[in-house]
Formats: structure tokens, sequence, C-alpha cells
């Protein structure tokens, strides 16, 4: 079998785009913590590289992202709303009926804790786009031409757990977290379980807005419940945020959980 030129050239784009995305991003991370103050303050920038760097590789292959260009459906935006949401709230009881954290009922629901949430949400779905489209709006569409849905989600859960890892470190050094390290290696695994619902929102409509809530509500829902390993600052549920929040321990078994779950469906799906 005779493979084009064109055909190994647009599998080499994709890797391409990643590496120079991870390059940006870990040598913008080190520039910053030179002086670790400056890196806690500003380490969010480094989330428009993926949809700058998307953007420039649309202009030098003469190609189009079209992740918008979709009509997007009930299906994938009920998912990505409620997916994080149940996930977030699933981990909090788990940690609750554990132990390990604990949070007071006055703390759970009031009317200002929810419009800020909510707002808060909102303005953060234009934070998370400088992710997402270079993530799943740009690189799965083209992993997934190249090698079908399976690698393709893979491929990415394993770049986008890299890209986090050098911010995460640093970040965990910076804030007094204990064992900075594992922190690392556990959010690693988080990530890269994370991006399954991620991808398969983004498959159900082909279209970005989805996904952009998933993120967004992710984001804000984990700090808000289960605290902010990035700042190292406590949620409602009070504990080790290693163990207790979306992106540690409990949140690496959940998403082991959800994706064993998945796999048996799916296997059960294709022998019936």
């Amino acid at each position: 079998m005779i493979i084009s030129t064109q055909a190994r050239t647009n599998a080499k784009v994709p890797f391409l785009y990643a590496l120079t995305v991870l390059a940006i991003t870990w040598s913008i991370a080190c520039i910053l913590f030179v002086q670790p103050e400056n890196g806690v303050r500003y380490f969010s920038v480094v989330m428009a590289i993926p949809a700058i760097t998307a953007i420039y590789f649309d202009k030098i292959n003469n190609t189009r992202t079209t992740c918008f260009h979709k009509r997007m459906n009930i299906k994938a935006l009920a998912f990505g709303i409620l997916y994080p949401l149940l996930f977030i709230i699933l981990s909090a009881g788990i940690a609750g009926m554990t132990g390990l954290a604990q949070s007071s009922t006055a703390q759970w629901f009031s009317w200002d804790r929810v419009i800020t949430t909510l707002v808060t949400i909102f303005f953060n779905l234009f934070t998370v786009l400088g992710e997402e489209y270079g993530w799943r709006g740009y690189l799965l569409p083209k992993l997934t031409t190249v090698y079908g849905k399976v690698k393709a989600v893979l491929i990415i859960g394993i770049i986008w757990a890299l890209y986090h890892a050098p911010v995460v470190y640093l970040l965990a050094k910076t804030t007094g977290m204990e064992h900075p390290l594992l922190v690392t290696v556990v959010q690693f695994g988080v990530v890269f379980l994370l991006n399954m619902p991620f991808c398969y929102c983004y498959y159900l409509s082909e279209n970005l807005i989805p996904v952009l809530f998933i993120h967004s509500v992710w984001n804000v829902v984990n700090t808000t419940v289960l605290g902010d390993i990035y700042k190292n600052t406590q949620g409602i549920m009070q504990g080790n945020l290693l163990l207790i929040n979306g992106e540690g321990l409990i949140g690496l078994i959940l998403g082991l959980v959800v994706m064993l779950i998945y796999c048996l469906v799916r296997t059960q799906q294709h022998t019936e």
C-alpha cells in the first residue's frame, strides 16, 4: 500500500502542533516561576497557548478549524453540564462519607453562592476557549481523521496531561502543598481520564460549545466544592486536597470507575 505525501503530512501536523504547544507552555511556565509570586499570579496565561497555536497552524497550513460549524444538540449540552456536576457531587459525597473531608450544612447553599457560581461559569467559558479551541476543536478532529476515535482520544489524553504537568508541579511546590511530585502524578492521571468525557462530549455534536461548558463547569464547581489544587485553597468540603479534590485521589479512582463502566457498556453493545 502506497501512502501519499499528503497523507504523511496530515499525520505529522497534529504532532508538530502538540510539540509546539508543549514547548511554548513549558518554557513560559519556567520563566514565570523564576519569581514564584508571578507564577502563581499569571500561570493561567498558558491557557491561551493551544488556541493561538491552532490559529497559527491553520494559517501556515491553509486549513480551517470548523468546531463551531455544526449545530449543537441538547444531548451534548446536557452532558457537558451534568457530567461534571454529578462527578463532583459524587466525589464530595465519597469524601464526606469516608471522613476525608468535612463541611457544615450552611456552607452548601446560599443564593449569593449560586448566582456567583453561575456567573463565574459563564465568564469562564471564554477562558477555557483558549484550551478547548486547540485540544478538542483543532487537534481532536485531525487525530480522529488519521487514527480513528479511540487512538485519537488516548493520544490527546497523554498530550493534555503533559501540558498541565509543569504548571501543576511548580504551583504545588510554590503554594506549599505536600509531595508536589505526587500531586503532579495524580493530577496527570485525572486529566488523562477526564479527557475521555471531554472528547465524548465533542463527538456528540462536533460542536465545541458543549465542551466549553463541561470544562467551565468542572473548573468552577470543582474548586468551589472540593478546593483548588492549583492555588492550594479549600472549598466547601475541607480536607487534604490531594485526597479529596476532583483532580486528586478520589477523582482519579472515580474516573477509573467511570472509564471501566463505559468500556463494559461499549463491549456489551458490540457483542449483542
